[in-house]
């Protein structure tokens, strides 16, 4: 059964808000740079929301934890600004936790009632054989808050009067996902993408981002053809109907 037969599914490049979740201070980009790109220049609004402080990202015993957090977020500030992103939000838990789904899931419903985008992006929960617990769990808790946010009861914890500021999102979209279902026509933000990944020096260096370019641009051709050009960006939308006891959407 297609379930787009009977339930109206928003559509992601018309959106006009948009809150990009992410677990680590380069995912957006990694993922949907290109997409987030198009977006802006559609005169989308665009918000950041980096979950993690990104201190674990460096294979480098000599530099310090504080050194790569001031890094990365200047990392982050610049290719957000480069890619026409209006707001960043930093939650700045530990890289590779400890931290509760539970209650990132709380903070991220907080910043969807502030943000009250029309859209929530970020990684794909689902994905098979993905070992890093930042990616399962930021994808899982934004899914839940664009199931909750609408809920006058989900509060935070020691609140007990209902809230207020409800926000019904229209629609979730997973990057870096397995089981595709939108391909967007990335042919004119492709370069903007990967010039966006050469901010995050720290994390992509001339040698890596070489193996990053040839990659991110193959897989871009292998989805182009489905939407119709030569490059595109692949992602599972969902409304947030589906995201709850739901069998046909894989």
């Amino acid at each position: 059964m297609d379930p787009r037969q009977f339930i109206p599914f928003p559509e992601l490049m018309s959106c006009k808000s948009i809150l990009c979740v992410q677990p680590h201070p380069d995912d957006n980009e990694v993922g949907a740079g290109a997409a987030i790109a198009k977006l802006a220049q559609a005169g989308c609004d665009i918000t950041y929301l980096t979950v993690t402080d990104g201190s674990m990202g460096t294979m480098d015993p000599d530099v310090s934890k504080e050194s790569l957090i001031r890094t990365r977020k200047a990392e982050t500030l610049a290719a957000a600004d480069y890619l026409g992103v209006n707001r960043l939000l930093f939650l700045d838990l530990p890289d590779g936790g400890p931290y509760d789904e539970r209650e990132l899931c709380r903070r991220i419903v907080t910043a969807v009632r502030e943000v009250r985008p029309e859209f929530i992006m970020a990684p794909d929960p689902f994905l098979p054989y993905e070992a890093h617990p930042d990616h399962r769990k930021t994808g899982m808790a934004a899914a839940e808050a664009c199931l909750f946010s609408q809920f006058p009861h989900f509060t935070n914890h020691g609140e007990d009067t209902p809230a207020r500021n409800v926000w019904a999102v229209k629609g979730m979209a997973f990057y870096n996902t397995a089981r595709p279902d939108t391909y967007v026509d990335i042919d004119e933000t492709l370069e903007q993408k990967l010039h966006a990944l050469t901010l995050h020096q720290s994390q992509f260096p001339e040698s890596e981002m070489q193996f990053m370019r040839q990659y991110l641009t193959m897989k871009a051709a292998e989805y182009g053809p489905k939407s119709g050009h030569t490059y595109a960006e692949a992602f599972k939308v969902l409304p947030p109907l589906l995201l709850h006891v739901n069998v046909d959407i894989v």
